[in-house]
């Protein structure tokens, strides 16, 4: 909360000064991928040894490019988990959380401490070793919370509406629909369209990626053609706001390079390409960027 008080006097001296006083709050756009509560955008990365990195944006493009400002060591071990997943705060601080689901399909939370660590990690979940890809820290329903979705063997996409209780974070899964086997990559990029609530992009066994505009009650509308050629890409993350447009964007990561792509705020032209010094040369250095 700040304070802000104004005072005026006339310039010839006659009368009392004036006085004017105020208070207000300045209150942030949520960040999922902000683990050090500095408003700024982090990247994590897993190396091949097991080893969690975490690069932090600080979102203040340099010469328009976006670039890291520092990197981090969060710790070793994190080879044994299946899926990690950035999922924004579930449980109710201001720093985005993670999930992790390993090989016995147990689901752990990670909440974050706000100063780019993470707590003793929580199990909040069982059989999730059913799932093959996750998509989470979107608000998809509307409500104000960050969402997750799943796709589980059989193609079917399950919708996890998100509860604000960090020891049981999501609701019972909801069916969305069937289909998505055809998708080897599924990102939850917020709202980037302008429409009622999250969005997902998805990208086909042909490298095609694919949005999915949210429709405001966890389902989504038609599916709109982004465009082709995304197949050069190992990892997509829906990274938040790195520019301070409003607008969150996404990063894609792979052995050609890793790519910013701003948000434009259309449907059907929805991103814009420019280069960053993110991972520059550890194009094939990690096997799990979220």
């Amino acid at each position: 909360m700040y304070g802000v008080e104004a005072e005026a006097t006339l310039l010839d001296g006659v009368g009392d000064p004036v006085y004017q006083g105020w208070l207000m709050n300045l209150v942030r756009t949520a960040n999922p991928h902000d683990y050090t509560n500095n408003g700024s955008t982090d990247v994590l990365a897993r190396d091949a040894s097991g080893v969690l990195w975490r690069d932090d944006l600080r979102d203040r493009p340099v010469d328009g490019q976006v670039k890291s400002a520092q990197r981090t060591k969060i710790g070793a071990g994190w080879g044994i988990y299946k899926l990690i997943e950035a999922v924004g705060n579930v449980g109710g601080a201001a720093p985005g959380d993670l999930i992790a689901v390993d090989g016995s399909g147990v689901q752990w939370l990670y909440l974050a401490k706000g100063d780019g660590t993470f707590a003793t990690r929580v199990q909040v979940g069982t059989g999730w070793q059913i799932y093959n890809k996750l998509a989470g820290g979107s608000d998809l329903d509307g409500d104000g919370r960050p969402d997750l979705v799943a796709t589980d063997g059989a193609g079917v996409l399950w919708f996890y509406k998100g509860t604000g209780n960090y020891a049981k974070p999501y609701a019972s899964r909801v069916r969305v629909g069937g289909g998505w086997q055809i998708y080897n990559q599924l990102t939850a990029v917020g709202n980037i369209a302008g429409t009622a609530a999250g969005d997902l992009v998805a990208r086909d066994t042909y490298g095609v990626l694919w949005l999915y505009q949210g429709n405001g009650t966890g389902g989504f509308a038609a599916r709109v053609r982004i465009g082709g050629g995304w197949g050069a890409f190992s990892q997509l993350v829906g990274a938040g706001d790195l520019d301070n447009d409003g607008r969150p964007d996404l990063i894609a990561y792979g052995s050609g390079g890793t790519y910013v792509y701003r948000s434009t705020g259309s449907a059907t032209a929805p991103f814009s390409r420019q280069t960053t010094s993110l991972h520059s040369g550890e194009g094939t250095k990690f096997n799990n960027v979220v």
